[in-house]
């Protein structure tokens, strides 16, 4: 019987993956290579990808080193050799619901307080968010600091039937990202995740560098499973998953290459590269069959 508490479902940090013995599907070559880029990063993908999970694995990389990485690709084959950095990892989807007893810029200051708390920093107690950003990262010594953005435009999104509350994030986000552009040198890194790409609202018009990855054929497999990773990392719950259904309804139809089948022909619909080079699975979807369909078999 295979072990269902090895599948990551939920899981997002990397720590934990390590921590818990989770199923890391190991894309650190890519990490590495990403992280070698002087250029913000931009990356747009579907909620559930992923994308939470990169942004986890560069913060451990840049604040930890590779003590965590060891039998990944990104040790095994070499491909790191760097210090460790102060990193601000803001994660705006946990302010994302509009409220009536806090304002957005209240709340996005306590965020930010909160990522620089984690970060070694003590925030400079400013008149508004911006100020208190500015004037914290600019007492850094330049190249010192990570920046990882995730999900910077779930404010943005809840609030798409509120033109004036929407029009105030997105003013408040313009000057934020602004104010990344003019301290840009005080970071060594700069990485940022979302669904969409608001690319009429000036949010992003700071960044006139910004390197947008979303549709590059060479990180078409950056988040999302691979073909090849969902036979490596899954092929002894696949196969479990063919017998359990084979003795449940009594039949014999079921095989791994079945599952596969059918596992191709419902879920690996997503190819995100120009040059539609990458299909991917959506791992939430994934790791829901192999939970759910494997425990329901079981019940």
């Amino acid at each position: 019987m295979v072990d269902l508490t090895g599948l990551p479902l939920s899981i997002t940090s990397f720590s934990e993956f390590c921590e818990r013995n989770k199923i890391y599907v190991d894309k650190t070559d890519l990490v590495a290579k990403l992280a070698q880029f002087d250029a913000p990063i931009f990356l747009s993908r579907p909620r559930r990808f992923g994308k939470s999970t990169l942004v986890s694995t560069f913060q451990e990389l840049f604040s930890n080193g590779l003590d965590k990485f060891q039998n990944l690709k990104i040790v095994t084959e070499n491909l790191w050799n760097d210090k460790t950095y102060k990193v601000i990892h803001i994660d705006f989807s946990q302010i994302k619901e509009n409220t009536e007893n806090r304002p957005f810029e209240d709340k996005f200051y306590l965020l930010l307080k909160s990522a620089f708390k984690e970060a070694s920093l003590a925030i400079i107690e400013e008149r508004d968010v911006i100020a208190a950003f500015a004037d914290t990262i600019g007492t850094e010594d330049n190249g010192t600091l990570v920046l990882l953005i995730d999900e910077y435009d779930a404010p943005l999104t809840a609030v798409l039937g509120d033109k004036k509350e929407f029009e105030e994030r997105r003013a408040l986000f313009s000057e934020f990202f602004s104010t990344i552009k003019a301290y840009s040198g005080k970071f060594r890194f700069i990485f940022i995740t979302g669904v969409t790409r608001y690319s009429n609202t000036s949010i992003f018009s700071a960044f006139n560098n910004i390197e947008d990855i979303s549709f590059n054929p060479a990180y078409g497999a950056i988040v999302g499973y691979t073909q090849e990773e969902l036979e490596q990392y899954f092929k002894d719950y696949i196969e479990y998953a063919a017998k359990a259904l084979n003795r449940k309804e009594k039949t014999c139809k079921y095989t791994y290459e079945f599952i596969l089948d059918e596992l191709k022909n419902n879920y690996d619909g997503y190819s995100f590269d120009e040059d539609n080079e990458w299909h991917v699975y959506n791992p939430w979807s994934i790791l829901n069959f192999l939970t759910a369909g494997i425990q329901a078999v079981l019940a």
